[in-house]
């Protein structure tokens, strides 16, 4: 028989809310402080920039997930498997692929900034910054693979302490430039990797040593590639309106999509740092075939992101309500604002849901059928974005970003049902 999922009310129990805080405590407060430091350093260009300077802002921040994101399928899932099973010279050429795609994620970085309107001058910091921010992830994902939860929320806070510092330097010096900024988001992302000490840079150098392409090839073809796949089209999926608005219309087009996803910001980056917890308990879940503990592990994870949805919600509704020259000083439009708002908040509610799926998805090995699926979502977005921006302009084209996470959670659930049953039956094979 189906393990029975936990019964919606057995979460609002005393001991079910603590045992989630304690769960999630520590997770959340390393977001927290990353999401805070972004929303001030957005708060602050959406302010004293021009429209064309904070959509390249907003623009970096959307390509640097995309590296991060990329970390994650290439570096951080076999890097996963290799220590779960021991397999050390895996792990030795995931390390030394993590110089490689360092290396090539800031000349990307550097090049499609320079190619959105920003000079050399303003790319190069910018661009180093989503390179490092890229490699950080690797490092956190890998402490919370080792349960070691702490070096990953030093990093974490320490990365928003020295963006709000340095940021806060610049607004009193009134130095707030977008060459200045991403200067000061560079230093942050250089300073947040000093928590994972001496014994992962020891690990990084046998790696980029000893580690050999070959070892790597296995994972390539049996994770790496397909993951690598689903997340370049999953990235045209979420984000084909950043890439097509900056290009077609230009950056300064973009700002308005890019405030409403500011306004968003708290969730969306719970979205993306929380998998580090849940991914290591999840596969050991299906390892184990637990189903109930797979059912609880994604139940609290809907549950806490269902929670960050609200709040992050309420706080935009209050910004907007009863401080909104706090965002609009460069003349946007309160109407349009709220426009973009709305579509953002209904895009996080479909990613809050289909996040935890896609995630037992990845645990259960369907690596393929995300790709497929991915592909199909991404056709979805790239077209109604396309046309919507066209013909309705900027901010209507947000909604061929829902159109998209609409089509790709359709498609994973049928999937999921498909997974948990196969774990079913093996149970009781």
């Amino acid at each position: 028989m189906r393990e029975a999922a936990p019964a919606l009310g057995s979460i609002h129990t005393r001991p079910a809310l603590l045992a989630l805080a304690g769960r999630y405590g520590l997770s959340i407060l390393g977001p927290v402080a990353v999401s805070g430091a972004h929303f001030l350093a957005s708060l602050l260009f959406v302010r004293d920039l021009g429209a064309a300077e904070f959509g390249i802002f907003s623009f970096v921040l959307t390509v640097s997930a995309f590296a991060m994101s990329v970390t994650g399928a290439g570096l951080v899932l076999p890097a996963t498997q290799s220590i779960v099973r021991g397999d050390h010279a895996t792990t030795d050429s995931v390390f030394r692929m993590a110089v490689f795609a360092t290396l090539a994620f800031a000349i990307v970085l550097v090049l499609a900034v320079h190619a959105s309107g920003a000079p050399f001058s303003h790319a190069v910091p910018l661009g180093l910054f989503g390179a490092v921010l890229a490699y950080r992830w690797l490092a956190r994902s890998r402490a919370y693979i080792e349960g070691r939860q702490i070096p990953a929320v030093l990093s974490d806070v320490i990365y928003g302490t020295v963006v709000v510092t340095g940021l806060g330097f610049l607004e009193m010096t009134r130095n707030a430039t977008l060459r200045l900024g991403g200067e000061v988001l560079l230093l942050a992302a250089l300073a947040s990797l000093v928590p994972f000490g001496r014994h992962f840079f020891r690990v990084q150098w046998h790696g980029l040593r000893h580690g050999k392409l070959r070892d790597y090839l296995p994972a390539f073809r049996t994770v790496t590639g397909w993951s690598l796949m689903g997340v370049a089209l999953t990235e045209a999926t979420l984000n084909a309106h950043a890439y097509l608005v900056t290009f077609i219309a230009g950056p300064g087009a973009f700002a308005l999509p890019a405030l409403g996803m500011l306004l968003m910001r708290p969730v969306s980056l719970m979205q993306t740092a929380l998998p580090d917890l849940e991914r290591p308990a999840m596969m050991r879940a299906f390892a184990a075939r637990d189903g109930a503990r797979l059912d609880r592990i994604l139940f609290e994870f809907q549950g806490a992101l269902a929670l960050a949805l609200a709040a992050t919600i309420l706080l935009a509704v209050a910004l907007l309500l009863f401080k909104p020259a706090l965002l609009l000083k460069q003349g946007y439009g309160l109407h349009e604002a709220v426009t973009a708002a709305m579509l953002c908040a209904a895009i996080m509610a479909v990613r809050s849901v289909r996040t935890p799926i896609g995630l037992m998805l990845q645990a259960a090995g369907e690596f393929k059928a995300l790709a497929r699926l991915s592909a199909w979502s991404a056709l979805v977005s790239i077209i109604a974005t396309l046309v919507l921006l066209l013909t309705l302009g900027p901010v209507a084209s947000l909604g061929g970003i829902l159109l998209g996470d609409l089509a790709i959670l359709a498609g994973m659930k049928p999937l999921a049902r498909k997974a948990r049953d196969e774990m079913r039956l093996a149970l009781h094979a």
